[in-house]
């Protein structure tokens, strides 16, 4: 019996070819490296085929760059639609849904101890207890429009009807605008081949009274923010104008006839029209001197009404009135 011969490892090609190049794969060569090797990977934003991670993320570097996220809504015939498209297209609209309902359970953050942060802690009012007040109001002449819970007007209201005493008590907001200066064309100032241009001097200022009673005039509830206190000389500075009106407006309360001109500052309060267009918006003018229920008698209220306090004869035209509609 002969010797066994021993395998001393592959045998070389006599023919001295080098070996042929691995077979390509379904998804062709790598379009990265400069190797070509199979490709194993394909982007799902722009389709580059890639045989590593490494070619994978340079890819995304060069040119304007890839996120490598499909575009779930770019259009797609209905010829090459197939069972995955209808799937990825009903799980971006499971997607969408959850979405909606997470939004309606986010609450807005805010900075603890303010009262915004307090009203965000109120539980949203019942249909019972916007329903009172529908009905309170109505029975006023004020037709009352409630928005749905989650609106700023809607969460900010804290209008509350008194039972006992059959009083409503309507959350007002007062803002008191800034004058306004004329500008000549010969100033620095770009007026668009105007003659002239009006420009506000100040930022108006804002203040509320979250529960007033409907029984109060708008004249007492002024004097309340235009008073002197502790802490706010500052703000009685930029209110100033304000409060030289209420000067003269309670002098006229008090009998004083003949102490102040017929170009003596006046205190205007403006109530806006609900239902205008907002590029064609009216006020209504309350007088001062009568009280909030008596204002607000036949008018529209989206919520609770926002005052527009001004200075006359200074703002004069400022405000439109809704018998000055030009039809």
């Amino acid at each position: 019996m002969g010797d066994a011969v021993a395998d001393d490892g592959p045998k070389e090609d006599p023919t001295g070819d080098p070996p042929p190049p691995p077979p390509p794969g379904r998804m062709g060569a790598c379009e990265v490296c400069e190797e070509a090797p199979p490709a194993k990977y394909r982007c799902p934003a722009c389709s580059v085929a890639t045989c590593s991670l490494a070619c994978s993320r340079s890819h995304k570097t060069r040119g304007g760059g890839c996120t490598g996220k499909r575009d779930r809504a770019a259009f797609k015939p209905i010829t090459e639609f197939t069972d995955r498209d209808v799937i990825n297209d009903y799980r971006f609209l499971e997607e969408a849904l959850l979405e909606k309902d997470r939004a309606k359970r986010w609450k807005p953050g805010y900075t603890a101890g303010t009262e915004a942060a307090q009203r965000s802690e109120r539980p949203p009012a019942t249909a019972k207890i916007v329903g009172t007040l529908t009905r309170e109001a109505k029975t006023r002449g004020v037709e009352l429009f409630c928005m749905p819970d989650g609106m700023a007007r809607r969460v900010a209201n804290t209008t509350f009807f008194d039972r006992k005493r059959n009083v409503m008590q309507w959350r007002v907001e007062w803002t008191f605008h800034a004058s306004r200066e004329i500008v000549n064309a010969d100033d620095d100032v770009d007026t668009a081949g105007d003659e002239t241009i009006e420009r506000s001097s100040s930022v108006s200022l804002r203040a509320e009274d979250p529960k007033l009673d409907e029984s109060t005039t708008l004249l007492d509830a002024l004097r309340v923010h235009l008073a002197p206190g502790p802490g706010r000389a500052a703000r009685l500075h930029q209110l100033r104008r304000f409060a030289d009106a209420m000067k003269g407006a309670t002098g006229m309360n008090a009998g004083e006839e003949g102490t102040t001109s017929a170009k003596a500052p006046e205190l205007a309060v403006y109530l806006e029209k609900e239902g205008c267009p907002a590029n064609d918006k009216r006020y209504h003018r309350l007088d001062v001197r009568k009280t909030l229920r008596e204002c607000l008698e036949g008018k529209r209220v989206l919520e609770f009404p926002s005052m527009q306090v001004t200075v006359l004869p200074e703002d004069e035209g400022r405000f439109r009135e809704p018998d000055t509609c030009v039809t």
